[in-house]
């Protein structure tokens, strides 16, 4: 009896509850407006407006999102994209940034709160020099996404700051 218990708790650890694919984050795919306050409620605050497109990549194993925005008080555009992939040995997605005008690449883990209809992101190492990223991103209203970030010096600091709030709106 109590072989067959252990037997039977061992299975159930050993098999997943449930599988994700990158088909879970498919509510990103569309056109989005975008508007972005970077440094929101500090003296260094400014907003980017522009477009984002989200789509399947590489024969649908990636999502790959490509964002236009222009820098409200400059008129300086920016370019700058998300390609996202599912890593089954780690069980998270994998979203990868790149802008054409910052030399590093951002690399981060994103977990999906199914229940919450959130991602919760982070950089397992430090992302722009001494600093460590996090954000959470809502898809509770399909047609917006409102994805807020922060920063810190070191991964233990208390000290997060809110570096930005992007809200998407659905265009199609």
């Amino acid at each position: 009896m109590q072989k067959t218990f252990l037997v039977s708790l061992a299975l159930t650890f050993s098999i997943p509850l449930f599988s994700q694919s990158i088909k879970d984050l498919d509510f990103l795919i569309g056109s989005w407006e975008v508007e972005e306050t970077i440094y929101p409620g500090t003296e260094k605050e400014y907003q980017e407006i522009g477009k984002r497109t989200c789509e399947y990549y590489l024969n649908g194993q990636f999502i790959k999102c490509e964002s236009q925005t222009i820098v409200q008080k400059n008129g300086h555009e920016r370019y700058y994209s998300y390609i996202i992939n599912y890593d089954k040995k780690e069980e998270c997605f994998r979203a990868t940034n790149l802008a054409h005008d910052f030399p590093l690449h951002g690399q981060f883990k994103w977990f999906l709160d199914k229940d919450n209809q959130r991602i919760i992101a982070i950089t397992p190492k430090n992302v722009i020099e001494d600093r460590f990223f996090r954000a959470v991103i809502s898809y509770a209203d399909p047609d917006k996404l409102v994805w807020n970030g922060w920063a810190s010096m070191f991964k233990k600091d208390k000290d997060w700051v809110q570096i930005f709030n992007d809200v998407a709106t659905r265009i199609e």
